[in-house]
């Protein structure tokens, strides 16, 4: 069993308490399919003693937090309000050799070493020594090979090879950062050949000290590689440094609070049919409409229910997380008036005793 590194200290409240100002560097949250395993690679696992097997079509995802220039990740984080959670249907992938929950510094050599490059865990940056996670389609050195010639398999549904003459494995030179693990225990175990399919950390975070930028123009940071033969989903929330000095962004999966912001790609499961049940498991409410969108003088809302006599306040928030307008009475549709807004971007909050969804809309 592989340990964790626990930092006791300070350093959690001092990454939530930076100032959070008024922008937006984070372009979305992206999810690369990285490799999809064949039996050569099941075989291997089951021959390493893998406590979970890596059945054949299995996928390793790869999350990465797309940023505009000069903004760094600080930290991916869950508290009470905004659990950080991933999810599968199944089981999670981990090797059982050099295998880690999270990103520790692991050698170039070890990553080559059976099935280590398709380990599930959470990083902020850092694959193995001297190496950090990027986009295949941008990796322009080729790749580090495998001691015992799997991870071969090629298939449109993944793209580009990561093994081969013409093999590039998303790892380019950089500089890793282990990261920092505070008020995380247990939690994790999933990652780590432990039974249970859900990860969710309500008082804790993943944090690097003075954040971490890509390695390429596109400023792409991995948080986390994935695999798993079932359905994948997550909600993510992170805190992203800004160029100016001691500036901070939050982002949190949904329903942001002041300071906050949110973005519709903080959420995502790989079947969509399946992530509606799963996202929504404790609420009765799904698939909001806001239209027109883009609007001018009048938003119409409209949203599925389960309680279809119940009753909704909606809200409209500003990016820096201030209702601007509230409408305590709406059944499940309504119509509000919005000619006054300012220009700009804004987000639709409804709900209820027992559930509530949000949607982003413009206004022109």
């Amino acid at each position: 069993m592989k340990s964790i590194k626990i930092t006791i200290g300070a350093l959690f409240a001092v990454f939530m308490n930076q100032t959070a100002i008024a922008q937006q560097g984070l372009e979305g949250i992206v999810v690369e399919k990285y490799y999809v395993s064949d039996l050569a690679d099941s075989t291997n696992a089951a021959n390493e003693l893998a406590s979970y097997p890596l059945s054949a079509g299995s996928i390793t995802y790869r999350v990465y937090a797309d940023l505009l220039p000069g903004y760094k990740v600080i930290q991916m984080f869950g508290n009470a309000e905004h659990p950080l959670k991933f999810n599968t249907s199944t089981k999670f992938f981990n090797d059982p050799n050099y295998g880690v929950s999270v990103y520790q510094g692991t050698s170039l050599n070890n990553t080559k070493k059976n099935t280590t490059l398709i380990d599930t865990y959470l990083t902020i940056g850092g694959v193995c020594t001297g190496q950090v996670g990027v986009f295949k389609a941008e990796d322009t050195d080729g790749t580090i090979g495998n001691n015992q010639g799997i991870l071969t398999n090629f298939t449109s549904e993944m793209g580009l090879p990561i093994m081969g003459a013409n093999g590039v494995d998303g790892l380019m030179p950089g500089t890793p950062i282990v990261p920092n693990i505070l008020g995380v225990t247990s939690e994790l175990d999933p990652f780590d050949q432990v039974p249970g399919n859900s990860v969710q950390i309500s008082n804790g975070t993943i944090a690097a000290l003075g954040g971490v930028e890509g390695v390429t123009a596109s400023n792409h940071v991995l948080l986390g590689q994935f695999t798993t033969d079932g359905d994948f989903s997550f909600e993510l929330n992170i805190q992203l440094a800004t160029p100016t000095a001691g500036g901070s962004e939050i982002y949190v999966a949904g329903f942001p609070g002041t300071g906050e912001f949110t973005d519709s790609t903080l959420i995502y499961n790989s079947n969509p049919s399946a992530g509606l049940e799963e996202i929504f498991a404790s609420d009765a409410m799904n698939n909001l409409v806001v239209s027109p969108n883009p609007a001018v003088d009048q938003l119409q809302m409209n949203w599925l229910t389960q309680e279809s006599f119940e009753t909704y306040q909606l809200e409209v928030i500003d990016l820096e997380g201030k209702t601007i307008m509230a409408f305590p009475y709406m059944t499940n549709s309504g119509k509000i008036d919005i000619k006054d807004l300012q220009a700009g971007v804004y987000l639709i909050k409804v709900k209820a005793a027992h559930s509530q969804a949000t949607q982003r809309f413009i206004k022109l």
